[in-house]
C-alpha cells in the first residue's frame, strides 16, 4: 500500500495523475518508460494489484485511451460490472481464470483474447492456487462502469526508485 493516503476511483482511472521516472521522450509525443516507473495500485477490495500503462496523465497524446496491466492472486475475482462507453479486450499473460460474461463461463489462459462489448456484464477470476496476469485495454478511458455492488478502488503504491 502507499504511504499516501490517495485512493483512486475506477471511473477516474483514465485522467489520473500518475507520474512514471526516466520518462525518455522523442519527437512531439513520443514517451518510453518501464512499467515499475509507474508503480503498482493495490484494490481496497480484493487481492488485485493493477499497473496503469497508458493514460492522459502518463501519455497526454493519448487522450481517452487507457491501458493497463491487472494481476490477480490465487481465486481472486473483480466484481460483477458493465460498462457504458467503451468496449475493451484482455489479454491473458500469465496463469489460468475464468471469464464470466451474463452468467457463462469461459475458460482462459495464457495468451486467451477476450473482447468485451459495451453493455456485457461480466467479471474475470483466478482459479483456485493459479496467480493470473492481465492485459487489459480500453478503448474510451473516459466511460461509466456500473458495478454490481462498491465501486472499485485503487490505493496507489510509490513508483520503484
Amino acid at each position: 500500500m502507499s504511504e499516501s493516503d490517495e485512493v483512486i476511483a475506477h471511473s477516474d482511472l483514465s485522467k489520473s495523475e500518475l507520474n512514471a521516472e526516466d520518462v525518455d521522450v522523442g519527437g512531439e509525443g513520443t514517451r518510453v518508460y518501464h512499467e515499475s516507473a509507474v508503480g503498482e495500485m493495490d484494490s481496497l477490495h480484493d487481492g488485485r494489484s493493477k499497473t496503469v500503462l497508458v493514460n492522459e496523465g502518463l501519455v497526454p497524446a493519448a487522450g481517452e485511451l487507457l491501458v493497463d496491466v491487472v494481476e490477480y492472486g490465487p481465486g481472486v475475482s473483480c466484481p460483477v460490472h458493465y460498462h457504458e462507453g467503451t468496449d475493451h479486450f484482455f489479454y491473458i499473460l500469465e496463469g489460468e481464470g475464468v471469464l464470466e460474461v451474463e452468467g457463462e463461463e469461459i475458460d482462459l489462459s495464457q495468451g486467451s483474447v477476450a473482447w468485451i462489448g459495451e453493455g456485457d456484464r461480466h467479471r474475470l477470476f483466478a482459479r483456485e492456487g493459479q496467480e493470473m496476469r492481465v492485459f487489459e485495454y480500453f478503448s474510451n478511458g473516459d466511460h461509466d462502469t456500473v458495478f454490481e455492488g462498491e465501486e472499485c478502488s485503487w490505493s496507489p503504491d510509490d513508483a520503484d526508485e
